[in-house]
């Protein structure tokens, strides 16, 4: 039996062919298919079918798609409800639907077996946040036993914060999390921690803000920074490196066993 089986995903706009073959293999899986439009979602329609993930076309996108998406955010839901959204494979169209708070996006030419497998991870097959790799971008050390390592982590998204906190919990490092950039700063000083992990998409301040300004900080410029991103650009790695990061990870194949082990080797 998979983890997709007896799951619920909720469509919400156009059903294209690339949609059309998702939804036949999801169903081969066990998953059963609801649909609908922008304006029809509610809290009740989510709860009703028990809605565990929501699949938008967001190709076609207009003001009552991002109307929808942050009601999404502000409804008060008895579970976390990652959201995946089709969006041209275009810089500007990605970063815009990341900032309206999907947990990742679809471009038209991914395959379905990488949108499946993507599902699987937020549900815990495979121990990954849900597509890159990890690239070490510059090598840092301080002098912190492993024991007891503290990670002080920024990052918006509560579905990641969820995988997060269970894994740094199962390796019994103290941590913190911000969800804002504007916070983060003074939150730090006061947790002392001897790594962070920081988003790159964040409300009120971008990451390399405030990984600009962590390394401006005397108290917090020695600290290693992984940085996270939905993206897997050549000039986001290259500006985080600049800017002091050890390392880049691009979350949707980022194995959690191997962050762990990443954290446990820059704070030696």
């Amino acid at each position: 039996m998979s983890v997709l089986t007896n799951k619920h995903v909720l469509v919400v706009g156009d059903e294209n062919t690339q949609i059309f073959n998702l939804e036949r293999s999801l169903e081969a899986y066990g998953v059963t298919i609801h649909t609908t439009s922008c304006d029809s979602v509610s809290s009740e329609l989510l709860e009703e079918n028990k809605i565990d993930i929501v699949l938008l076309n967001h190709l076609h996108d207009g003001h009552t798609c991002v109307d929808m998406l942050s009601k999404l955010r502000s409804l008060d839901l008895s579970h976390a409800l990652p959201i995946f959204a089709l969006v041209e494979d275009v810089e500007d169209k990605i970063e815009s639907v990341l900032a309206l708070g999907v947990a990742d996006y679809i471009t038209p030419s991914e395959d379905v077996h990488s949108i499946i497998q993507k599902m699987k991870v937020i549900f815990g097959e495979g121990d990954n946040f849900s597509g890159s790799t990890a690239i070490d971008i510059t090598p840092i050390h301080n002098a912190t036993s492993t024991k007891g390592i503290r990670v002080y982590v920024v990052e918006d998204d509560p579905l990641l914060r969820n995988l997060l906190s269970l894994r740094l919990e199962k390796s019994s490092f103290p941590y913190e999390f911000s969800g804002d950039g504007r916070q983060a700063i003074d939150s730090m000083k006061q947790f002392k921690p001897d790594v962070i992990i920081l988003d790159l998409m964040l409300p009120g301040k971008s990451g390399f803000e405030v990984l600009s300004e962590i390394k401006s900080d005397n108290d917090l410029k020695d600290i290693p920074v992984i940085v996270f991103s939905n993206r897997d650009g050549q000039e986001d790695k290259r500006k985080a490196k600049e800017l002091g990061a050890a390392g880049f990870y691009v979350k949707a194949m980022t194995d959690l066993s191997e962050l762990i082990k990443t954290i446990e080797d820059i704070a030696k």
